[in-house]
Parts: C-alpha cells; sequence; structure tokens
C-alpha cells in the first residue's frame, strides 16, 4: 500500500479514483457534512484547529477529531448508525460500521472508503473509536 499525504493528494488535484468527489484545492477547503451530528465544518491544517485528515490514498480518506477538546467535533461520534450519509465536498460516504481500536492498530486504513476517528472513551486516549463509510452507489 502506497501512502501519501493528503496535502500533496488534494494539491495536485485528486481526491482519489474511488472517492469520486470533486478535487479540493487544500484541506482546508474541503468540507465535511455529518446531518445526524449536526456536522457542517472544513477540514482543519491541525488536528488541534478541527476534524483533520490525516491519511489518503486511492481508495481511503482518514480523518480525526476531538471528542473533548479543540471544538469537540467528533464529541458525538458513537452515535452514527448504519445507512447514515457523510459529505466530504461533493463525495457522499454511507455508514457501513463502528469499532474501537488501540491506537496503533493501522489496519483501518485499509477500508475502501471514509475512516472517521476519536479518541475514546471521550477524555481518554487509551482507544479509537472509529466509522467506517463506504462510497454510495
Amino acid at each position: 500500500m502506497r501512502f501519501r499525504s493528503l496535502l500533496s493528494t488534494l494539491l495536485v488535484g485528486a481526491v482519489g479514483l474511488a472517492l469520486a468527489g470533486p478535487a479540493a484545492a487544500s484541506p482546508q477547503s474541503a468540507t465535511l457534512v455529518i446531518p445526524r451530528l449536526g456536522l457542517d465544518v472544513r477540514l482543519a491544517a491541525s488536528l488541534s484547529e478541527g476534524p483533520y485528515a490525516y491519511y489518503q490514498d486511492d481508495d481511503t480518506l482518514a480523518i480525526a477529531g476531538h471528542r473533548t477538546t479543540y471544538g469537540r467535533p467528533f464529541s458525538r461520534l458513537p452515535m452514527l448508525r448504519r445507512g447514515d450519509k457523510i459529505r466530504v465536498d461533493g463525495a457522499v460516504f454511507v455508514v457501513r460500521r463502528s469499532a474501537v481500536v488501540r491506537p496503533w492498530e493501522i489496519w483501518i486504513l485499509r477500508f475502501r472508503g471514509l475512516v472517521l476517528s476519536a479518541c475514546h472513551p471521550a477524555g481518554s486516549a487509551a482507544y479509537r473509536y472509529v466509522v467506517f463509510a463506504a462510497p454510495e452507489e
């Protein structure tokens, strides 16, 4: 698997073939919309500024957000349910499942689609709560 940063991918104008969304000029211009959570924010340049896209390849986009600090964008991440829709710019994803993993478990980045993650339980860094969403067909 080839790793590359979201920044370099977005700067060349491609969100990725499997993500099938319009190109974004920079991470700050990509918008994350999660209706069930009432979240409509731009991706930040760092995790301390808001939801942050920390990984992207041709098949996967991974976004992290805090649950108790820095604006708490993912404070209600566990409320997402199978079938909920998530939009990143023009790409629409459908929640498939969630999991609780250890911070070092990078297998989550093999999922083809959108991966949202936050510390778990809220206020602790012991685990990560992860939501997996597939591109809408």
